[in-house]
């Protein structure tokens, strides 16, 4: 293939995989914005596979002008030599330095973009999702509540340790609220308590840990798996009981 052709191939490569960049980021900043990963989808493809869609085409499109880079390596040289006065001359070598000098510029900056990310990297406040939850976990509900008492110390405190502890503990008390007090569960918060013993519409817990309120931050993170819901949901139909230890 001549050098036009594969100019122009190269140059299609790049407009396709930044027009694939454009739409699957419209697709995850609207249609999916963040915390729909779980409930919704489009075209049968949930927001994590458009966000790799999005991530195979931006590799797509980097390998691309790289390959665009090499084509055109001269053509670059040449113009930073006609543009930086300190690289001009000296024939063939100052052509030489400044392919150099530009191959350090753009490792260097790379670098530091690398760097920077991993430097800036933080936990979130609010994890996306529960602690230490088998991937199975979240199917293993049965088909209605199931009847009679549970056992608090024994099934429900280690629901509030694996997904609540971390941000709502003893060394972390996010919104000022403790998940293994009993007070901050049965006090008024806000106007209501969380847990109202034997009345499931009443108990903002469930509506909180299914999901359901909306106009709080970062409602999605706070939704756990079905059977867990429906425990907790059965602790709080049986009376919420919380004895001492």
């Amino acid at each position: 293939m001549s050098r036009g052709p594969f100019n122009l191939l190269i140059d299609l490569l790049a407009a396709a995989s930044l027009l694939v960049m454009v739409a699957t980021g419209y697709v995850l900043r609207f249609p999916l914005p963040p915390a729909t990963n779980r409930t919704h989808e489009l075209c049968g493809l949930s927001r994590h596979e458009w966000g790799t869609i999005h991530s195979w085409a931006s590799l797509v499109l980097l390998l691309v002008l790289v390959i665009h880079v090499v084509l055109h390596w001269d053509w670059i040289v040449t113009m930073i030599r006609h543009r930086f006065t300190c690289l001009q001359g000296g024939g063939a070598n100052g052509g030489h330095y400044a392919g150099r000098v530009t191959l350090a510029v753009l490792f260097t900056l790379a670098g530091l973009f690398a760097l920077a990310t991993h430097l800036g990297v933080r936990e979130r406040e609010v994890p996306l999702h529960p602690l230490n939850e088998p991937p199975d976990h979240a199917t293993s509900v049965t088909a209605s509540p199931r009847m009679g008492k549970v056992d608090f110390w024994k099934e429900i405190m280690p629901v509030f340790q694996a997904s609540c502890i971390k941000c709502h503990g003893p060394t972390r008390q996010t919104s000022g609220f403790r998940a293994d007090l009993r007070e901050d569960f049965f006090s008024s918060r806000n106007g209501a308590p969380l847990v109202v013993p034997g009345d499931v519409a009443g108990s903002r817990l469930l509506n909180i840990i299914s999901g359901k309120q909306p106009s709080m931050k970062a409602a999605a993170a706070h939704q756990l798996p079905a059977g867990d819901i429906l425990l907790l949901k059965t602790w709080v139909e049986s009376g919420a009981d919380w004895p001492a230890r």
